[in-house]
């Protein structure tokens, strides 16, 4: 793929969008291409965060807590409070085929919020706005529970 083409994948992820193009180019340009094969672990549930990871092409099986949750394909952007803090990844990734990624170091990505602090600030609304409605999402869910007497009556 191209620096541009790499850069629109970006901007199609909700943390990035409405962001410039510059900085998304800027990350295109810079991120680490890596590939991965058939059974390849990309990063594992617990393990210290240092990166997000943009799957250019191939699938990657997604596992949390030992059980298989679902597959990330060309798009996904995967570990990607990675590229803002430290913490541990709360899944695993491992190629199902040959897998193609972007990896976007917390360095890189910080270093671009430096030279272009509106794109920080950006991405940091719009992952707030993502973590608003997970906390929205869990709470209808508390409610539900609470209202049950029993799992049954879910």
């Amino acid at each position: 793929m191209n620096d541009r083409t790499d850069a629109n994948l970006f901007r199609a992820l909700p943390i990035f969008r409405d962001c410039d193009i510059v900085p998304l180019q800027i990350l295109a340009f810079t991120a680490e291409h890596q590939e991965f094969a058939a059974g390849e672990e990309i990063f594992a549930q617990g393990k210290k965060t240092r990166a997000a990871y943009l799957v250019q092409a191939g699938q990657v099986r997604l596992i949390a807590s030992g059980e298989d949750i679902g597959i990330a394909e060309p798009g996904a952007l995967l570990g990607e409070i990675g590229m803002i803090g430290s913490g541990t990844y709360s899944i695993t990734a491992i190629a199902m085929d040959m897998v193609s990624t972007l990896r976007i170091s917390r360095e890189l990505f910080l270093k671009v919020v430096r030279e272009y602090p509106e794109f920080g600030k950006m991405v940091i609304r719009n992952l707030g706005d993502r973590l608003d409605a997970s906390v929205r999402e869990l709470d209808a869910v508390r409610i539900m529970l609470n209202r049950s007497r029993n799992f049954s009556d879910l």
